[in-house]
């Protein structure tokens, strides 16, 4: 299992591919083509490291770390990569804020070595519990990818689209079942889009529907109001996620 996560953010394509294909060898990666892109991302996965080009469109690499790091939405090492300047430059970069910087064109060995000594020198944090790592990732990686590895990615996106259909359709018979006080068929709609959720790796959706279907088994009436429109929530934001991601750009 790739246990570490990196983020590589690069407006050149050709650099995204050849970061990824040496990247991927030994970590999970995902790619952003600027740092508004990267922003986003950052706001429904944590990584372990992000590799930063300064240089791009939109929203330039400097100004994208500095927000990473005024709004919390990343609490990891930042590698600075830029063709516009020379090792004598390197404390400039980490004057600004970044934790390590490398000159383009890279040597995939020197560069390799760096991510994981970066990586190995980050401080870890105490452990989370497995409950605030669902929480803290919309998708499960580790799920995705083994999904991924077995089947044809086409195949994959339909999975998900699919399963964001049924849960529309089964977020409408849980409100109707509430509506009648049909506790039971509520809990056993919400039961079908848990499992799905958990099987694609969908962790808000699971933990969202976990707790509505404990409060319909249980009979809390007042609880499931809020808990249907969290998951509602947690729907969207996952909808969201798929639109603006490029893990199926395999």
């Amino acid at each position: 299992m790739k246990s570490k996560s990196i983020l590589i953010v690069d407006d050149n394509d050709l650099n995204r591919k050849l970061f990824e294909n040496l990247i991927s060898q030994s970590w999970y990666c995902e790619t952003a083509r600027n740092g508004l892109e990267a922003l986003e991302k950052l706001k429904y996965q944590s990584f372990d490291l992000i590799l930063m080009d300064i240089q791009m469109p939109e929203l330039d690499g400097i100004s994208a770390m500095k927000l990473i790091r005024s709004h919390e939405l990343a609490d990891c090492p930042i590698i600075a990569i830029t063709a516009y300047a020379d090792e004598s430059d390197r404390e400039t970069f980490l004057s600004q804020g970044f934790d390590e910087f490398m000159v383009k064109p890279i040597r995939p060995r020197e560069f390799l070595n760096l991510i994981q000594n970066t990586l190995d020198s980050k401080n870890l944090p105490e452990e989370e519990s497995e409950e605030k790592t669902l929480q803290k990732n919309i998708l499960d990686r580790e799920v995705f990818e083994q999904l991924t590895k077995y089947n044809n990615p086409e195949m994959i996106k339909q999975v998900y689209l699919d399963f964001l259909q049924e849960c529309d359709q089964l977020i409408k018979k849980s409100k109707i079942a509430y509506e009648s006080k049909n506790l039971e068929d509520l809990s056993n709609s919400i039961h079908i889009l848990k499992g799905n959720s958990g099987t694609l790796g969908a962790n808000r959706i699971f933990l969202a529907a976990q707790t509505l279907e404990l409060s319909g088994r249980k009979g809390s009436l007042e609880e499931i109001p809020k808990q249907l429109n969290q998951l509602e929530e947690e729907i969207q934001s996952f909808k969201q996620y798929l639109n603006q991601a490029t893990i199926f750009e395999l």
